[in-house]
């Protein structure tokens, strides 16, 4: 009975570490039967019987990713597809502006999750390269080189929205208005509306070390809080009517404005 053993990794896009790692496995007499999103099955053989390539085809279509591996299976490869990432999404609609243009829209029933082709050959003493020829080469590193730009400018923009996010964070609530007119701005803020109901949140950096809220209220309700940066109260004021205040305030403050149906203005900075 043939022996096999599973094994859970999983590489990314670092084809060659990969294409390395299958090689030492087969180095130690196993060879690669089945692969997963991020497991390898293998079956005892003749150490060293087997090399193994790993060929990136993602900017393929689903036709030409094919047409291209039973093309490798005709040359006497054996060939198994391989995930390039760990989505376990069951219905998925990719675009990929990296790839050629038959393959800018994948799916799962289609090439996604089948952007690399692991190649197996007899080993036969020499090393074990796809491309030999110097512009095949230069054209396949082209390709590749284009994924890897696009992945690190996702990760960056990716970044940038996480940072906003986590910046903006205290601009929230859940409100209700009709007829409003406002400005947000850094270190103020105003708004002047029909009507007003629900919660408004914002950060706001005063200009100076004195906070004035001037308040306008014609009908309805509207309480106002303000907060230093370790959330310590310095402003509470509610069912406001129409009026002036001033308080003393730090560099950073979190405003909540609560109202209750409130028909007026509001002006904090």
């Amino acid at each position: 009975m043939i022996m096999r053993k599973k094994y859970y990794r999983f590489f990314w896009g670092f084809l060659d570490k990969q294409k390395n790692w299958l090689n030492k496995m087969a180095d130690k007499g196993l060879r690669l039967v089945n692969t997963g999103r991020a497991w390898y099955e293998f079956e005892e053989c003749e150490p060293g019987k087997y090399r193994y390539a790993v060929e990136f085809v993602g900017e393929k279509s689903k036709r030409n990713a094919r047409e291209y591996a039973d093309f490798l299976e005709d040359c006497g490869y054996r060939v198994m597809f391989k995930n390039l990432n760990l989505d376990y999404s069951v219905a998925k609609v990719v675009v990929r502006p990296w790839a050629d243009k038959g393959g800018r829209i994948a799916t799962t029933a289609g090439a996604y999750n089948k952007e690399l082709l692991i190649v197996e050959k007899e080993n036969d003493g020499k090393d074990f390269e796809l491309h030999t020829d110097e512009t095949d080469i230069k054209e396949y590193k082209k390709k590749v080189r284009k994924l890897w730009i696009f992945a690190i400018a996702a990760a960056v923009v990716m970044a940038v929205l996480v940072t906003a996010s986590a910046i903006f964070a205290d601009d929230l609530g859940s409100y209700t208005t009709i007829g409003y007119v406002g400005n947000k701005g850094l270190s103020s803020w105003s708004g002047k509306y029909a009507m007003l109901d629900g919660t408004m949140k914002k950060t706001i950096r005063p200009k100076t070390d004195e906070l004035r809220i001037d308040v306008e209220t014609e009908s309805g309700e509207i309480s106002i809080e303000i907060c230093d940066a370790d959330g310590d109260v310095i402003f509470d004021e509610s069912d406001m009517q129409t009026g002036s205040y001033s308080v003393s305030a730090p560099e950073k403050v979190k405003v909540k404005i609560e109202a209750d149906k409130h028909k007026g203005r509001f002006s904090i900075g």
